[in-house]
């Protein structure tokens, strides 16, 4: 179901720093647009809003720049902030017609939480900037419903928003199997480049093909060779590590992305899961992320790997680095 608990597809580390960042800029540039609009300034008010609103333009231009290489959990940071700045611009508004203006800007908050975030974690921002914005509005004395109209329009365009993410989330799976397919599998490897890149962390990819996979569509038909990918997939998904991410890669290619894992741990992984695949066989190949290392560049290797297992009999498994083929034992079987 799509109201779980991880983060939707969409939100990769490509996406998730511009949207947070524009929603900052949009937000500043709204506030400092009432201030130029407004006449006379209430004890230094319209002053402290320019500058908030000067500030939040700015850290929003920063993070749509540079918001790629910042950790995930600062942008659930930036997303309260958000809510404590507009909390504050609509209590230093000029007049109630003002705070009700400014108080629209607590739709962003939605709007990021339902676009970045999972589900029940965006509800819970969401019940935040609605609460907060209640207790704001309700102190400058503005009109129950005018309130009550803002709370239902922000959560009406949070529901929009969480409609459109889980439709946009669907194109990275693969429709016959379920699993991801190579558009989300592709995000998911820049993304786990970026973690690995910025802590030092073993990343390593696998590549699974199964053998003699066009002579089983020619004997017995594409309706069995599309069981048996659903089979690879049912038993592999279940067992793969957490955080790991399994991808139909194309035609009969698997993709296993292995966080944490250096070659040896990650071919020991493939391994122990091409075994319990006991009906079906395949050739895995296996290769360890190298610093500096472009994504292609470990597929490549992967590919490499994968070629050498079939070129050593089939059924078996081969990481790129090891010495000869590279082969998993010596029980592999070949079909």
């Amino acid at each position: 179901m799509w109201w779980r608990r991880s983060a939707p597809e969409v939100a990769t580390a490509r996406v998730i720093g511009p949207v947070i960042g524009a929603l900052y800029v949009a937000g500043g540039l709204a506030v400092l647009a009432l201030v130029a609009l407004s006449t006379g300034d209430r004890d230094g008010r319209a002053t402290v809003l320019a500058v908030i609103g000067v500030l939040a333009a700015a850290a929003g231009a920063a993070v749509v720049r540079w918001g790629h290489r910042l950790p995930r959990p600062l942008f659930h940071v930036l997303v309260l902030l958000g809510t404590a700045l507009i909390s504050t611009v609509v209590a230093l508004a000029p007049d109630t017609v003002s705070a009700l203006a400014l108080a629209g800007i607590y739709s962003f908050v939605a709007v990021a939480a339902f676009f970045l975030f999972a589900p029940p974690l965006a509800a819970a921002y969401l019940l935040t900037a609605i609460t907060a914005g209640t207790a704001v509005l309700s102190v400058r004395g503005v009109p129950a419903g005018p309130v009550v109209v803002l709370a239902v329009a922000t959560c009406t365009i949070a529901l929009v928003v969480a409609s459109l993410v889980r439709r946009a989330s669907t194109a990275s799976l693969d429709g016959l199997t379920g699993l991801a397919n190579r558009r989300g599998f592709d995000d998911a490897l820049e993304e786990a480049l970026r973690v690995a890149t910025r802590s030092g962390a073993h990343l390593s990819a696998a590549l699974v093909d199964v053998d003699h996979f066009k002579a089983i569509n020619d004997q017995y038909g594409h309706a069995a060779g599309d069981e048996l990918l659903r089979t690879v997939a049912g038993e592999w998904l279940p067992r793969v590590p957490r955080g790991a991410v399994l991808a139909r890669h194309g035609g009969d290619e698997f993709a296993l992305l292995l966080p944490d894992h250096d070659g040896p741990a990650a071919l020991a992984v493939v391994e122990e899961l091409r075994v319990a695949s006991a009906r079906v066989a395949l050739s895995v190949g296996v290769a360890e992320h190298r610093p500096g290392e472009l994504a292609s560049q470990l597929m490549r290797r992967a590919d490499t790997a994968l070629y050498r297992a079939k070129a050593a009999g089939r059924g078996r498994s081969a990481l790129y680095d090891q010495p000869g083929t590279g082969q998993s034992g010596a029980g592999g079987r070949s079909r």
